[in-house]
């Protein structure tokens, strides 16, 4: 882990980036009261918001590849912020709601075509071969740090401008002006790296050709897959504390605070470092999936009624390995040999692989608490993130098996 000043600037400015460069798209998650006065929007209007941001963002993942092996990070990564920036200045208009649906399209653009596959090829250059598990926990830990700090510095504005109408402004002009700043500094703290640069559009298009037609990269991206579903299970955890285990709700938003923000900063890195000493990120996830499997089995069998320290401790556990798991699951691509000027290219099929359940997962799991009220809705949601914590594992040791096939041919 010795680097260079300009090396740690990168791996800084990128994690800040990445821990920002969402909260426009997603504001609706922290402010969708103070959203539905100020825009007037329906619920439905604010589900089409999500659905334009997230069809633009489907189909931005692959091209995102071909360009971020085309066009240095260092470049694509400022673009990015500004133009969501600037977005961010059109929506405090309170335009009318198909401008509102043009911009969450065109920031599903700005933030995947030209950030998300930026970020994974960025991080991955800044660490050896030997470092993969601990850079990308740092950049799970690092983002959720900086998700921490800007939401509250936006919630100050909120509130200080009077959390209505002008607050809500003040709030998106805040996120926005962060933005075009951070873009800024980033075009001057990102190091470019000696490897990128060097190929024209059309060795960029053949690399990804290439990659698409490597089976390991389809398993590592289900890998992502089975893990993304597994973890996004954990959100209905909160809403089971305060319905089923009788948790007030300023307590149970204190504990999501904790797992969401305080474990990822924690967690993540660990996980990486974790990873790392053991040499193998593949290996790492086989043991955190099936640690993860187990906690969650334990809900399955412990009662409702056994005490709120017990069903509380085994969350922030589980939530810790989950943590883990989402810091290591991108760090296969070295791993399996994937040469790192195609990074851009595998980091796009590992994105729109593994991004996938964000199109069913909410739905699948929404539909077992309105189908099965109660706690058994909830008994059926865990069941669910066990099996997709099993496929995960099973594609861990298909893609072991793999890579050992690789070093003897």
């Amino acid at each position: 882990m010795k680097k260079s000043y300009k090396q740690w600037a990168t791996l800084i400015a990128i994690c800040v980036a990445g821990g920002t460069i969402f909260k426009l798209a997603y504001m609706r998650d922290v402010f969708y009261a103070a959203m539905q006065d100020a825009f007037g929007f329906t619920n439905t209007q604010f589900g089409l918001m999500m659905t334009a941001f997230a069809v633009t963002q489907f189909i931005a993942y692959l091209p995102g590849g071909w360009i971020t092996d085309l066009v240095p990070v260092k470049y694509l990564i400022p673009v990015s912020l500004i133009s969501t920036g600037l977005c961010g200045f059109w929506l405090a208009t309170y335009p009318s709601f198909t401008s509102v649906l043009i911009i969450q399209a065109i920031m599903g653009i700005t933030i995947t075509l030209l950030f998300w596959e930026a970020m994974i090829k960025g991080t991955r250059m800044i660490g050896t071969a030997e470092e993969q598990g601990r850079m990308f926990g740092l950049l799970e830990g690092g983002r959720g740090l900086a998700a921490t700090i800007i939401s509250f510095a936006a919630l100050w504005m909120f509130t200080t401008f009077g959390e209505g109408k002008m607050g809500l402004r003040a709030t998106m002009i805040f996120y926005a002006i962060s933005l075009c700043v951070l873009g800024v500094a980033c075009y001057f703290l990102i190091e470019k790296n000696e490897v990128e640069g060097k190929v024209n559009a059309k060795e960029a298009l053949d690399g990804l050709v290439h990659v698409a037609r490597m089976p390991r990269v389809w398993v590592a991206g289900a890998i992502v897959f089975f893990g993304y579903s597994f973890y996004n299970g954990l959100s209905y955890f909160s809403t089971y504390l305060t319905e089923i285990c009788g948790m007030s709700v300023s307590l149970g938003v204190a504990i999501n605070i904790v797992r969401q923000y305080l474990l990822a900063f924690i967690a993540a890195p660990i996980g990486g470092m974790i990873a790392d000493k053991m040499g193998s990120s593949i290996n790492f996830l086989k043991i955190a999936l099936t640690l993860g499997t187990i906690l969650t089995g334990i809900y399955l069998l412990i009662p409702v009624n056994a005490g709120l320290a017990i069903v509380i401790g085994v969350m922030l556990l589980l939530a810790a390995v989950m943590m883990t798991i989402r810091g290591t699951y991108y760090s296969t691509t070295d791993e399996i040999k994937i040469p790192i000027m195609m990074s851009g290219a595998a980091a796009g099929i590992l994105s729109i692989v593994g991004n996938t359940p964000d199109l069913f997962i909410f739905t699948l799991y929404g539909h077992f608490m309105d189908a099965y009220p109660g706690i058994q809705g909830y008994r059926y949601i865990f069941i669910t993130m066990m099996v997709f914590a099993v496929l995960g594992i099973v594609c861990c040791f298909i893609l072991s098996s793999m890579k050992k096939n690789m070093k003897e041919n």
